[in-house]
């Protein structure tokens, strides 16, 4: 019962910042401008220095060496969700605009922007190697599969595998792999850095939370509609998903943190770089924004649940 209490109160703040950027978005507050700078910011500055910070004081050379293990169970798990989506996609008979967006949906959750300010919630600072592990298998599959698929589902023609690959030079990749490095060579950084970085990983979760709340906002309520389709994907995303993570970790002795992080953040709100895909390549917007929407809200009540049975 104290696991549950802990998983609705840690929600709960979770909830409240995302209506407050919901709200700011209602008054004016923020506004499309304001989206493209925290995302920027975001991307670009605090969620580095948050890797760097979260991987140099929480990660060890013990993690490191399970980090094999740690990428397969979230590689095989990402894999074998998109060959089921596929088949599942077949056996509905999608129309083709919606049958890429269909599969990210049921695939790929949020693991940086809600999955990182949940699981910090849940488990504290400990579990920011995982969560980086996570990422970044789901990234990986994000920039390259989930954008041939849903560039294949549209109407537009979409860049090269090569520049799929771009996001391996992004500043977000640089700053795990930086702090990686800081673990392997036992570098201890200067007392004013640690501090900079401090300051810069305490701002990325209620940051990326009003983002969110903004987010739904800028969809509408409109969207909050299920149908046939979006009921299969939303099971998927919340019972296969996770179902299919227990398993993996099963099968390679993942426990303890590790696989409780894997868990939750296998039960986050499908990725929202879908919604910006679909529009861009002409798939079904429209169902990508519905299936954004609903899935950030359903994992409001999908977490304390879950954190039952963990």
């Amino acid at each position: 019962m104290a696991t549950f209490l802990h998983a609705v109160a840690s929600v709960t703040v979770i909830l409240l910042l995302t209506a407050t950027g919901w709200y700011c978005g209602f008054k004016g507050w923020m506004t499309a401008q304001t989206k493209t700078f925290l995302s920027k910011f975001l991307l670009s500055l605090a969620v580095p220095c948050m890797s760097i910070y979260g991987l140099s004081n929480n990660l060890t050379r013990e993690m490191l060496a399970a980090s094999p293990k740690l990428l397969a169970v979230s590689y095989s798990s990402i894999t074998l969700n998109f060959a089921l989506s596929y088949l599942l996609a077949r056996l509905l008979k999608l129309p083709r605009g919606r049958r890429g967006v269909f599969m990210v949906m049921c695939s790929l959750s949020n693991s940086m922007f809600v999955g990182y300010a949940m699981c910090t919630m849940l488990f504290g600072d400990a579990c920011v190697p995982y969560v980086m592990f996570f990422w970044f298998a789901s990234t990986c599959f994000t920039q390259t599969l989930a954008m041939w698929l849903i560039r294949r589902s549209g109407e537009a023609a979409g860049g090269s595998w090569r520049q799929s690959f771009a996001f391996l030079r992004s500043p977000t990749v640089l700053g795990v792999v930086t702090g990686i490095a800081i673990v392997l060579l036992g570098v201890r950084l200067p007392a004013f850095l640690v501090s900079y970085l401090k300051y810069m990983n305490s701002v990325v979760s209620p940051l990326a939370l009003l983002l969110t709340g903004y987010i739904i906002y800028e969809m509408g309520w409109d969207k909050l509609r299920l149908d046939r389709d979006l009921s299969v994907a939303m099971l998927c995303r919340f019972l296969l998903g996770p179902a299919i993570f227990v398993a993996f970790c099963g099968v390679l002795g993942i426990e303890g943190l590790a696989r409780s992080t894997f868990i939750v953040q296998a039960s986050m709100p499908t990725v929202t770089q879908s919604v910006v895909a679909a529009a861009q390549y002409g798939a079904d917007e429209q169902f990508a924004a519905r299936g954004a929407a609903v899935s950030t809200l359903a994992s409001f009540v999908v977490i304390p649940v879950l954190m039952l049975l963990l």
